[in-house]
């Protein structure tokens, strides 16, 4: 006869959530990729179309500054995603990366790639704030 064990059932369940979170960084992942070739695409069709007259590369000028900035952000976000599923292969995923505590599982999942614990994220942040 099988025994109750809840260290089980909730190892599984956060197995269940691991397993929930890496499908939601890889789809994530995945979407900002598509949304990197869909930008870059859309920039190259208004440069190749563009006439040359000064409101038009002034919109060339901006649509470019817009798609950089667009694709640096997401790029941060990629790499971010990127770190946190090498983290889930070697075993330190969860784990703040300031205090070493673990970080609750429903801030990994409203943030899957957080590196930090909320109180040492707000602490990282108030000192970039500072060094500005």
């Amino acid at each position: 006869m099988e025994s109750s064990n809840p260290q089980r059932g909730d190892t599984m369940t956060q197995n269940d959530l691991i397993r929930s979170l890496v499908n939601k960084l890889q789809r994530r992942a995945a979407e900002i990729q598509e949304m990197v070739r869909t930008e870059f695409a859309e920039f190259q069709h208004v440069s190749d179309h563009t006439v040359g007259d000064a409101g038009d590369r002034g919109i060339e000028s901006h649509a470019s500054e817009l798609t950089s900035r667009m694709a640096e952000s997401e790029s941060r976000e990629l790499a971010d995603i990127e770190e946190a599923l090498e983290r889930l292969r070697d075993g330190t995923f969860g784990d703040c990366e300031d205090c070493g505590k673990s970080i609750p599982m429903n801030r990994l999942q409203v943030v899957p790639h957080a590196r930090r614990c909320v109180r040492c994220q707000k602490a990282s942040e108030n000192s970039q704030l500072l060094a500005v």
